[in-house]
């Protein structure tokens, strides 16, 4: 078995577009503090997207805003294209702003509704201030038309258009300065099912025609599945296990996201899925458990889980997992 550097698996390929290391973020509550991301780290290459999953409240969202400063982070580093972006000064950061955006979850709080259409997606331009009016009234129609909105709609305002429209909306405004790297931050779980799929579908094409690439942070593993490359899986502010995502459905290894993947529906006529039940709830951030955060949950807990905590180790394959048992039985 290989250690991790850094607690992400060394891949042997070419330098990632984005690297996270030990990055922490703690929020201050009363006289306490939230352990929200407490010290995770990896890396995703150019043109990938990273799927980030876990139960509500582990920290997966959280995550996403400190990777683009939308929150800042109490330690660590985000390194994008060589530059650490948590050191960045205010012009340097509102430059490397054009480079890496977000798609929020809620497409009707994300838009600001005395906002049109044509107005909000080219916000962004005139912010930065990129072209002339007229080349910017045109960029907005161009990105209207690549996701699928149609002209009739340039001024129309949030409350006019159904919930998948209004994402719609919300991606051409990421879109518009050309960015390299999204965070979509659980883009259709606020949709209708069938929406879902057009939502997803769109961001595929958008990734293969503009070279994007994505974290995309969701607690569906069936939605990860469809788009990501690899799969992180979170709970409690740690990365538990991190794989490629074939690999993943095909030998989950962590308990705890064996217990995810077992709540995901089966489409198979006569075929079961063993449900795996949790016990107890999630502990509170404010004072996670010693050791192994999952210990007190885990059906398969060992002396050491609750005094000794588990690194993220490479279990072969590029198939990392933090796991006492895991790493014992290897």
């Amino acid at each position: 078995m290989n250690q991790t550097v850094n607690g992400t698996v060394n891949r042997n390929e070419r330098d990632p577009l984005l690297e996270v290391r030990d990055l922490v973020r703690h929020f201050k509550v009363g006289t306490g503090v939230v352990h929200a991301v407490d010290g995770i780290s990896f890396s995703i290459m150019e043109g990938e997207t990273l799927g980030l999953v876990g139960e509500s409240g582990c920290g997966k969202s959280t995550t996403g805003r400190v990777l683009l400063r939308l929150t800042e982070a109490t330690s660590g580093s985000v390194t994008y294209r060589g530059k650490n972006v948590l050191t960045l000064g205010r012009a340097e950061m509102t430059a490397m702003r054009r480079e890496m955006q977000i798609i929020f979850q809620d497409p009707f709080s994300s838009i600001d509704p005395r906002r049109t259409v044509g107005d909000t997606i080219g916000k962004p331009l005139y912010i930065h201030r990129v072209g002339t009016k007229q080349e910017r009234e045109e960029r907005v129609d161009h990105l209207m038309e690549l996701v699928g909105l149609s002209p009739r709609l340039y001024n129309k305002y949030p409350h006019e258009l159904d919930g998948g429209r209004r994402q719609r909306v919300g991606i051409a405004r990421a879109l518009a300065l050309s960015p390299g790297f999204i965070v979509c931050d659980e883009p259709v779980s606020a949709l209708d099912v069938s929406i879902q799929a057009q939502i997803l579908n769109l961001l595929e094409e958008l990734q293969q025609t503009m070279k994007l690439t994505y974290l995309f942070i969701s607690h569906d593993l069936s939605v990860i599945r469809h788009l990501s490359d690899r799969i992180a899986v979170m709970y409690l502010g740690k990365i538990v296990e991190l794989s490629p995502t074939s690999d993943f459905f095909r030998n989950t290894l962590h308990p705890y996201a064996q217990a995810l993947l077992s709540a995901v529906p089966v489409a198979k006529l006569h075929r079961a899925r063993e449900r795996i039940i949790l016990a107890g709830g999630v502990p509170s951030p404010v004072n996670p458990p010693s050791g192994c955060r999952f210990h007190t949950r885990c059906r398969c807990k060992m002396p050491i889980c609750p005094e000794q905590e588990p690194e993220l180790l490479d279990a072969g394959g590029g198939h990392a997992v933090a796991c006492h048992r895991i790493h014992t039985l290897s």
